[in-house]
C-alpha cells in the first residue's frame, strides 16, 4: 500500500489575509494603533496652502517604528478621500529625479487616457477617484521607449500635472520614503523644483518624505535649500502600554483567537512600544496557538517573545550596530555594561567607561539617540531604546559575535 505524502501547504482559508499580524517592514498591520492622531495632523497641513510650511514634510523614526506604515496610510487617504494623485517613491530606487520624473510621466499618460486624450505611453490599469484619476496602480516598466534620460522636464512636467488635477479639483501628493538615501545634491535639485511649482506656480502639489532621524544632521542641516529647511517635522515614537496592549488583543480577537491577561501582559512587557516587536510578537503567538479558536497561554507567549527578540536582534540591531562608528559603538557598548546594574546611567559615566572624553559627550550622545538605539532619560542620563538592546549587545560581546574597536591610542 502507497504511503500518502504528507501535506505541506496551509490550508486555502489560513493565507496572509487572514493573519492577524504582519511581521514585514513597512507592511501596514490589520489593525494599525497608536497612529490616527499623526496622520490626521499631516493629512490637515496637506489640505491647506500647498504654497505654506504645512505643505511639505517628512516623518522622522528609527527603523522597525513604522514611518513607511504612517507614509503608506497618509497615501491611501489622499487617494480615498480627496481622489489626490499620488507619486510614490523611493531614495534608494537610483536617481531620484529620474524616479520621480518616471512616475510623473506614468500618471500623465493614466490621465490623459481616462479622459480621452491620445497617449504615446502605454498604461496597464488605473482608477477613478473621488476628485479624479487616482495613481495609486500598475504600469508596465516601458515608459517611452524613445525617452533616454528623465529628469530634465521634471519640473515643467510636474508642474502640469499640478495644474491638471487641481482643474479636477485634486492634488498632487509627492511621497519619497527612505529620504535619507537621498544625494544633498538630489534632495536641493528635487527640493527647489517642488518650491518652485508650490511657491512661484502656485500649484497643487505638496510632499511627504520619511527618513530616519540622522537625516536631521544630514540634508536637514543644509543651509542652502529653503525647501529642505522649511520641511515640517513630524515624529513617529514608541506606542504606548494600552496602545501596545489594544494593537495584540483587537487583532487576536478581530480573527476569531483568544488570549489571557497573564499572556498578554508578557507580551506587552516584551513588545515595549516598539511596533515592528508587536507584529513579531503578535504573529509567532498566534501560530504557536494553533490560529483561530485556539487560546493563547503563557507558554505561547513567552515562546513568541523568544523567537522575536532572536528577529528582533538579526534584523534590526544587528544591521544599526553595524552602521555606526567605532566610537559609537563603544559608546554602545559601555552603555550596556552599564545598564545592567542602571537602567539609565549617566553620561559623564558612559563616557567613562568608554574612555571617550566628556567634551565629546552630546555628540556622541546626539548620534547615538538619532540611531534609534538609545532614548534621553532624565536629564544627564540615556537608556538602551529597547529592554531586548542590553541583553543581546552584552552577549553577543561576550560570545564574540560582536567586536567592540579599541579607543586609539594617545596621539593616533
Amino acid at each position: 500500500m502507497e504511503k500518502e505524502r504528507p501535506r505541506y501547504f496551509p490550508d486555502e482559508g489560513d493565507v496572509a489575509d487572514s493573519q492577524p499580524f504582519t511581521p514585514g517592514f513597512g507592511s501596514t498591520p490589520p489593525c494599525l494603533v497608536g497612529r490616527d492622531e499623526l496622520i490626521r495632523d499631516v493629512c490637515a497641513l496637506l489640505a491647506g496652502d500647498p504654497a505654506s510650511e504645512g505643505g511639505a514634510n517628512v516623518l522622522l523614526a528609527p527603523r522597525g517604528l513604522g514611518k513607511t506604515v504612517v507614509l503608506n496610510e497618509i497615501e491611501d487617504a489622499a487617494q480615498e478621500e480627496r481622489g489626490w494623485l499620488v507619486l510614490s517613491v523611493s531614495g534608494t530606487d537610483g536617481d531620484p529625479i529620474a524616479e520621480t520624473h518616471k512616475a510623473v510621466l506614468r500618471v500623465h499618460d493614466s490621465w490623459a487616457q481616462a479622459h480621452g486624450e491620445p497617449v504615446k505611453r502605454q498604461v496597464s490599469g488605473m482608477n477613478l477617484g473621488v476628485g479624479g484619476l487616482s495613481a495609486g496602480v500598475s504600469f508596465n516598466e516601458e515608459v517611452d521607449m524613445r525617452r533616454t534620460r528623465y529628469g530634465d522636464d521634471l519640473r515643467r512636467d510636474l508642474g502640469e500635472l499640478a495644474g491638471a488635477a487641481a482643474q479636477m479639483g485634486a492634488r498632487v501628493l509627492l511621497t519619497m520614503d527612505e529620504m535619507h538615501a537621498i544625494p544633498l545634491a538630489k534632495a536641493r535639485q528635487l527640493g527647489s523644483y517642488i518650491q518652485h511649482i508650490a511657491k512661484r506656480e502656485r500649484q497643487a502639489l505638496v510632499f511627504v518624505g520619511a527618513a530616519l532621524p540622522y537625516i536631521t544632521e544630514t540634508l536637514l542641516a543644509d543651509r542652502k535649500s529653503t525647501f529642505l529647511q522649511r520641511l515640517a517635522v513630524h515624529r513617529v515614537d514608541n506606542l504606548s502600554e494600552p496602545e501596545t496592549r489594544r494593537g495584540l488583543r483587537e487583532p487576536i480577537e478581530m480573527h476569531g483567537g483568544l488570549i489571557g491577561e497573564d499572556a498578554l501582559d508578557i507580551a506587552t512587557s516584551a513588545v515595549a512600544g516598539h511596533p515592528y516587536m508587536l507584529q513579531l510578537v503578535g504573529d509567532r503567538m498566534w501560530r504557536a496557538a494553533g490560529g483561530a479558536g485556539n487560546p493563547i497561554a503563557i507558554n505561547h507567549a513567552k515562546g513568541a517573545v523568544a523567537e522575536a527578540r532572536e528577529s528582533l536582534e538579526d534584523h534590526l540591531f544587528a544591521p544599526t550596530w553595524e552602521s555606526l562608528s567605532d566610537t559609537d559603538k563603544r559608546f554602545l557598548a559601555a552603555l550596556a555594561v552599564l545598564a545592567e546594574g542602571d537602567d539609565s546611567p549617566r553620561v559623564t559615566s558612559v563616557c567613562e567607561e568608554a574612555g571617550i572624553g566628556k567634551p565629546s559627550a552630546s555628540a556622541y550622545r546626539r548620534r547615538l539617540l538619532l540611531s534609534g538605539m538609545v532614548s534621553p532619560g532624565s536629564r544627564g542620563r540615556l537608556k538602551l531604546a529597547h529592554p531586548a538592546i542590553g541583553p543581546w549587545l552584552r552577549g553577543s560581546i561576550t560570545t564574540g559575535a560582536v567586536r567592540v574597536p579599541e579607543a586609539p591610542l594617545p596621539g593616533i
